[in-house]
């Protein structure tokens, strides 16, 4: 008699958060002494396959269906997390309006102060994988939001992925160079200025017209 396939995806499932679970742990236990993305770093390079499938009770070819290595785990926690962090900070059904960006411009923000601390970092293996998921989770939500809003109330030639790439970019851009500088401007400042450049554009902002 064949497995029913809601029990095979439930037990996708739960391997898939035992083995995200274990790499959690690890993580913390080996750079627990470290703040930031410096003690996911250190943590992250000093563990294993091994140790994640000891700690998760599932053999390494169980871990290998799943995931091609660590690094693709990682980047399945860095969007999950991000995915997490929106869903309990926007409202049930987020869309396209000032209120919803500056809520997600402040979780942004926080993603990436809690990462890098107002420091610069050199160079960190994890820290352009954390970068590229979370650029590429905030495009694709945007999009998904302009998708919404589509009949009514967008307008002009620019096409709607283009848009949400590009707005994706502003918010990540200054995200993370607040995040890795040391600055005077409070994390509300920062939120209210990028949401007025998005918003607003550069037209009203800068000195001069832009002449063609």
């Amino acid at each position: 008699m064949a497995t029913p396939k809601r029990n095979v995806d439930r037990r996708i499932q739960r391997t898939r958060q035992v083995l995200q679970q274990a790499f959690k742990e690890i993580v913390h236990e080996k750079g627990e002494a470290v703040i930031g993305i410096w003690g996911i770093e250190k943590g992250f390079l000093a563990m294993s396959i091994q140790e994640i499938t000891e700690r998760a009770n599932v053999n390494r070819g169980t871990f290998y269906l799943h995931f091609a290595d660590k690094y693709m785990l990682a980047d399945t926690i860095i969007r999950e997390q991000f995915h997490q962090m929106v869903a309990s900070t926007l409202p049930s059904s987020p869309r396209w309006e000032s209120r919803t960006l500056h809520l997600l411009i402040e979780v942004v923000l926080d993603s990436f102060e809690h990462k890098y601390h107002h420091q610069h970092h050199s160079s960190f293996v994890l820290a352009p994988l954390l970068e590229r998921a979370t650029q590429e989770e905030l495009t694709e939500l945007l999009f998904t939001w302009l998708k919404q809003e589509r009949s009514t109330k967008t307008r002009g030639a620019v096409p709607l992925e283009t848009i949400a790439n590009i707005v994706s970019w502003a918010i990540f851009g200054a995200a993370l160079q607040w995040s890795q500088e040391e600055t005077t401007m409070s994390k509300e400042q920062m939120t209210n200025a990028i949401l007025q450049v998005i918003t607003e554009g550069t037209a009203c902002l800068v000195p001069d017209e832009l002449v063609e």
